[in-house]
């Protein structure tokens, strides 16, 4: 009796680990409309970008693919919540925008509790926009680390679709298999045309570049973006 349980744990074991595993070798083929977005398919994104070059430095394409990444899932996400493509390319310059600055002040300001100071950073440059387009691009960044779904946008279909595809890459960057939804195929051919380049180890990397004296203090201020 004592092998049978031995041998049912071990089975329940390689179960859960080939269940993890499975869509990081196995992923399977994407969407048929999933659209991987490059630089050329957002040039805002990368306009924005090209601005702030002085701060990103060396981890400026990281991030810009972790913004398309993120961009392409969200446009997934919103082509599941039935948008047509024409709103949701109509849309795209925006989102790129908000992207491109979502996690921009842990760069430029040195901002580990980021969200905010980004959102303003973003509200200072874009003060030519409409001021609708500026709320709302700081909705998208202040409610990306939402756990749950945001309400009260101009367009919250377009702010929740970005919040889940920062999920998506976030938690794949990590390697734990919480997709939202998202196909393995998709997340896949995602970091096959945008490679990661090790981006989440340049985040776990800035709380003791920007803290030095207490990294650990500085992933307790990391903490804060995250939101109920």
């Amino acid at each position: 009796m004592a092998n049978l349980f031995r041998a049912m744990a071990a089975a329940t074991v390689v179960g859960v680990v080939a269940y993890f595993l499975q869509p990081h070798f196995f992923p399977g083929a994407p969407s048929p409309d999933f659209k991987t977005l490059q630089p050329a398919d957002a040039p805002d994104l990368v306009d924005t970008l090209d601005r702030y070059t002085w701060a990103l430095r060396d981890d400026k394409v990281a991030y810009r693919n972790h913004c398309l990444r993120v961009l392409s899932f969200a446009e997934h996400f919103m082509r599941e919540a039935g948008q047509s493509e024409a709103s949701i390319e109509r849309r795209r310059p925006l989102a790129a925008v908000a992207l491109a600055y979502h996690d921009i002040a842990l760069w430029s300001d040195n901002k580990l509790n980021y969200l905010t100071p980004s959102a303003a950073r973003a509200a200072r440059d874009l003060s030519e926009f409409q001021p609708g387009d500026v709320q709302l691009v700081r909705d998208i960044i202040e409610a990306h680390h939402k756990w749950t779904p945001f309400v009260g946008s101009s367009d919250d279909v377009l702010v929740n679709a970005i919040r889940l595809g920062d999920w998506v890459d976030f938690t794949q960057n990590l390697g734990l298999p919480l997709r939202s939804g998202m196909p393995a195929g998709n997340i896949a051919k995602a970091n096959a045309a945008l490679p990661k380049l090790n981006f989440i180890g340049i985040l776990a990397g800035l709380p003791a570049k920007i803290m030095p004296s207490s990294p650990l203090k500085g992933n307790l201020e990391v903490m804060k973006i995250f939101k109920w």
